[in-house]
């Protein structure tokens, strides 16, 4: 399965990092992070047990092209972006899993690419990015 991750703070590296280490193709939609990640790969640290990853990372949604799922992971601030990043990587069979804080992203998602491909999920994750690439966990998941 192609995953895109957009949105790679904390969240989105946190769970694209756990879909990477079970073996799916994950790719980062990267922005400050990208030259660490994709020399570094990007590092999980929990008490359930610390790993590292190196997922394929790009800097522009149109170096991934067209995903089965996209996760987007972004702050719901950045929600007006939506037309710029999403688009390339969604094609006629593609699921958009929204894990954002906030009311309606579902509807804009929806709007955008039809309902039918829009799945709304919840999170209960304690998460902190400490550094570029590196993600601690600090509760449960």
């Amino acid at each position: 399965m192609k995953i895109g991750i957009v949105g790679c703070g904390a969240l989105g590296s946190y769970y694209g990092a756990k879909l990477c280490r079970d073996g799916q193709e994950v790719h980062f939609l990267l922005r400050s992070d990208y030259d660490v990640v994709r020399r570094k790969g990007v590092r999980i640290l929990s008490d359930e047990g610390d790993f590292r990853v190196n997922p394929k990372c790009a800097r522009a949604p149109e170096e991934i092209g067209v995903c089965d799922l996209v996760i987007v992971g972004l702050k719901t601030t950045a929600n007006d972006q939506f037309p710029k990043l999403i688009p390339p990587l969604v094609g006629e069979s593609t699921a958009i899993l929204t894990l954002q804080n906030g009311l309606g992203n579902e509807a804009i998602l929806g709007s955008m690419f039809g309902a039918e491909k829009i799945l709304g999920g919840l999170c209960f994750v304690c998460l902190n990015r400490t550094e570029p690439g590196v993600i601690r966990q600090t509760g449960a998941g």
